[in-house]
């Protein structure tokens, strides 16, 4: 993957979580900056998605902890074999909503 087809997908990430929140109601606010994509929950809590352009990486953080995911055979994988839509998943529910990224 080149640097432009990098920052194409990860688009696509971000407009695929955005949409799937609106889509099944849950009370959060997205918001990007930069290489910064920031969900906020109604206690104010936040999951933080976040480009890595130097590495083709990309990132998340929360209170569910933090991943480094590579794409890899089509999906983004972290060196535990973690998938990234699978732990999206899982921070939300920690932060109180339940949603799912099919």
């Amino acid at each position: 993957m080149n640097v432009t087809e990098f920052h194409q997908n990860i688009e696509q990430v971000w407009l695929k979580i955005e949409e799937q929140l609106e889509e099944q109601d849950c009370d959060v606010d997205c918001d990007t900056q930069g290489s910064v994509f920031t969900i906020t929950f109604s206690d104010r809590s936040q999951v933080v998605v976040n480009k890595q352009e130097p590495l083709l990486e990309l990132w998340l953080a929360s209170k569910a902890g933090g991943f480094h995911f590579a794409f890899k055979e089509g999906q983004w994988i972290a060196n535990d074999g973690k998938l990234f839509w699978q732990c999206l998943e899982e921070a939300c529910r920690v932060h109180g909503e339940q949603v799912h990224f099919a």
